[in-house]
């Protein structure tokens, strides 16, 4: 048996198609709760994973500069040590020592020589394309 209830709207709906829309409404509203808690959750999920995956970025950062200040600190230490051996190396007293076991002795008398500088000649290097071409300097020569 169909009841017929009136609409406001003018129309009719039968007590079937209530209960039906009645039942679909409550599913919807039952699972709209589940959807939002499922919601929620995946947020929450992906804010608590950005957050580990930027204090994992933070903690890998701190290691770098630990190890990168570590090898720093050798870097200095090892320069020091090269500047104390080249100071040693170089000292007045061990040259000399070097060069008294090679056999060589200190000048009493030194002579100064002046270099005249070189004068420029007319066969001098070419430049230009005649620097490239040999066979272009003898023909721009010839002229």
């Amino acid at each position: 048996m169909i009841a017929h209830a009136p609409r406001e709207s003018g129309g009719w709906r039968t007590a079937r198609n209530a209960s039906l829309v009645r039942r679909a409404r409550n599913r919807r509203l039952r699972y709209r709760a589940i959807g939002r808690i499922v919601v929620t959750l995946g947020g929450l999920t992906c804010l608590v994973l950005v957050y580990l995956a930027l204090l994992a970025n933070v903690t890998r950062l701190h290691y770098e500069i630990g190890r990168v200040q570590h090898e720093r600190t050798q870097l200095v230490d090892r320069t020091l040590r090269y500047d104390d051996e080249i100071a040693q190396l170089t000292t007045r007293e061990r040259l000399a020592a070097m060069a008294a076991r090679l056999g060589m002795a200190e000048r009493s008398t030194f002579a100064v020589v002046n270099v005249p500088p070189p004068a420029k000649h007319a066969d001098a290097r070419p430049s230009g394309v005649a620097a490239l071409f040999p066979a272009v300097k003898n023909f721009v020569g010839a002229k």
